[in-house]
């Protein structure tokens, strides 16, 4: 399960008051503004209404029809209602559609490349658009009578030029998630009580997301309204003008993440304490920004919006990404957080990643998987594995890695991988191919180039210490993929070397400093280290590229824009925030006494 939390440090929109009034909250008036839209539209046209009622994977549609059907046969209109579900395939031969895609790998996938009209019957839909046409026929004699498709897809391009209005309902991934853990949803078009969502990420993730945000993001560029259902009683509404013009408000100053967090086997609870996060949390071992799985949080006056961060970059990309990094990245947001938090808890599994091609041919994903650790904070005897030891013999790790996975045993890892002690302040970068783990009393700040479909990315485990994870099972190891990928070169010396870089000044004055404390020619991103007593100021190019920065050192800094001050925010210890390229000169101003220290990552042009 997720766990989030609300610390003030959402983002608050330079935006007119009109916007500001242009979401209506809560489930009735929701649906009364519906309602008012489609007895104002009958009234205008002298027509009846066909209304396309869109959305995501595990919206509450009872619930949303129950309450829509009823406040329109208040108003004396009479409703016809098809769940677009219906027209699905049968679950076996979506089964069948789909099974290249997940049986080609015990623990991945390769990542789809079809769209949603795939999953549905072309006779099944072809009969649900006789009865549009049917209904269109005969608008003008009844023109107290709405007719609503309902459900995932209910837009899709057969029949989506027939509808009068179309309303997308939209879930985060968290919502997503965490809902299926209380009464499991089905992946998409699945019998009822199997492949439910959480508990099969492998298909959700190659599958149903794939086809959903395909099919949402197409949605979004024509819908009349779009719905925040994150709760199915405090549901919002905003058309798609105002939508819009708030999403790309966003974009122009510091955009804040909502960072999930979530218990791992080897986690401890740092974060937990500092955050206040959930006591029934087993720990807060992860916390994680993650493009494709997290949220920006949006407070207009009194309401909360909840809205994928995708949703965000599909309409601002060019303008957050920098145009050099637009076509870097594809225009993804290529980089993700993680917090690891080992504090009291123990090592991570010794890993590896793959490079572009390996990724590509295996898993049809388009980005390699790049990674970096920034050592925030550590107790005694803190370290980081990275490497092989100079006279390690990588064929007898394979065998001994291979029989602790058959047998059970534990064997000596040491004997092979290497390891450096860490402290706060240390950064260590971890190309493709390198073998390495964070080490348990020791909290790190992964900065990686990853933006997979396979959101937990592709960590191909070596050796965990032959325990179990929170579920009671033993966690998967990756040996073939694993010694597929591994760079046998990477060794004590070529680390020391290469991926613990000694800080270099870039620019300095009175009472600050920029370093760079990590570039490679093989990666596509670089990092720097802002260090100031009362300020700094930076900036970004929309030519160029954006800025990700994690204050590390500090209480409290306040970034704002020098060009409009009203684009301004606070960040937190030991939070992290976008600049989007777009918004040009900035300044960090510190809110406290003692000096800080901000971690800044940007795309290397």
């Amino acid at each position: 399960m997720y766990y989030s939390i609300k610390n003030g440090t959402a983002n608050h929109p330079d935006i007119p008051q009109k916007l500001h009034n242009s979401v209506v909250s809560g489930r009735d008036t929701v649906c009364r503004s519906i309602a008012d839209s489609i007895y104002q539209y009958i009234n205008q046209q002298k027509s009846s209404c066909l209304l396309a009622l869109d959305g995501y994977l595990g919206v509450d549609w009872n619930n949303i029809i129950e309450n829509l059907e009823q406040v329109l046969a208040d108003r004396q209109l009479e409703v016809q209602i098809v769940n677009i579900s219906s027209s699905y395939k049968k679950p076996s031969e979506i089964e069948q559609i789909i099974h290249p895609s997940l049986e080609c790998d015990p623990d991945f996938g390769f990542v789809f490349e079809g769209e949603i009209e795939q999953f549905f019957d072309l006779e099944k839909l072809t009969q649900i658009e006789a009865e549009i046409q049917h209904f269109r026929q005969a608008r003008s004699e009844t023109q107290n009578h709405v007719f609503i498709c309902a459900g995932c897809g209910s837009a899709i391009q057969p029949i989506r030029e027939y509808f009068d209005q179309i309303i997308y309902y939209d879930l985060t991934r968290e919502e997503l998630f965490n809902r299926s853990e209380k009464v499991p949803v089905a992946c998409l078009g699945s019998e009822e009580g199997r492949f439910a969502v959480h508990k099969n990420l492998k298909r959700f993730c190659y599958i149903d997301s794939i086809i959903l945000d395909h099919h949402k993001q197409d949605v979004l560029k024509i819908m009349d309204w779009y719905v925040d259902a994150n709760s199915t009683t405090d549901l919002k509404i905003v058309d798609r003008t105002s939508y819009e013009e708030i999403l790309s408000s966003i974009a122009k100053g510091p955009i804040i993440m909502k960072q999930l967090y979530c218990p791992v086997v080897w986690g401890g609870c740092w974060q937990k304490h500092l955050k206040k996060l959930p006591s029934a949390m087993p720990n807060s071992g992860q916390g994680s920004i993650v493009p494709k799985e997290n949220s920006i949080e949006i407070i207009l006056n009194q309401t909360h919006l909840d809205i994928p961060f995708q949703n965000l970059m599909w309409l601002e990309a060019e303008a957050i990404l920098g145009r050099s990094a637009y076509k870097i990245a594809q225009g993804e947001f290529p980089l993700s957080y993680f917090y690891d938090d080992e504090i009291g808890g123990g090592h991570m599994a010794i890993q590896v990643h793959p490079d572009d091609n390996y990724i590509k041919q295996n898993y049809n994903e388009p980005m390699r998987q790049d990674e970096s650790y920034y050592i925030l904070h550590t107790d005694s005897g803190a370290k980081t594995f990275i490497g092989l030891k100079e006279n390690a013999d990588l064929n007898e790790l394979r065998i001994q890695a291979t029989k602790s996975e058959r047998t059970g045993e534990s064997f000596d890892y040491e004997k092979y991988v290497d390891s450096i002690p860490t402290q706060p302040g240390d950064f260590i970068l971890i190309p493709a191919g390198t073998i390495h783990a964070s080490g348990k009393n020791q909290v790190v700040i992964e900065i990686d180039w990853v933006n997979t479909a396979y959101t937990p990315g592709y960590t191909f485990h070596i050796y965990d210490y032959v325990r179990p994870d929170l579920n009671g099972t033993m966690r998967a190891m990756h040996i073939n993929h694993a010694f597929n990928v591994i760079k046998s070169d990477r060794r004590t010396k070529w680390v020391s070397d290469n991926l613990k870089q000694k800080p270099s000044v870039l620019r300095k004055g009175l009472g600050w400093a920029e370093y760079m404390i990590g570039a490679r020619e093989d990666m596509f991103f670089e990092v720097h280290r802002l260090e100031f007593k009362k300020g700094i100021i930076d900036c970004t190019d929309p030519e160029r590229t954006f800025h990700v920065l994690t204050l590390v050192e500090g209480d409290q800094v306040i970034i704002k824009s020098i060009d409009n001050s009203k684009l301004h925010c606070c960040l937190d210890f030991p939070d992290t925030l976008i600049i989007p390229a777009c918004m040009g000169t900035y300044i960090i101003v510190n809110q406290g006494v003692n000096p800080c220290k901000v971690v800044k990552a940007q795309l290397k042009l």
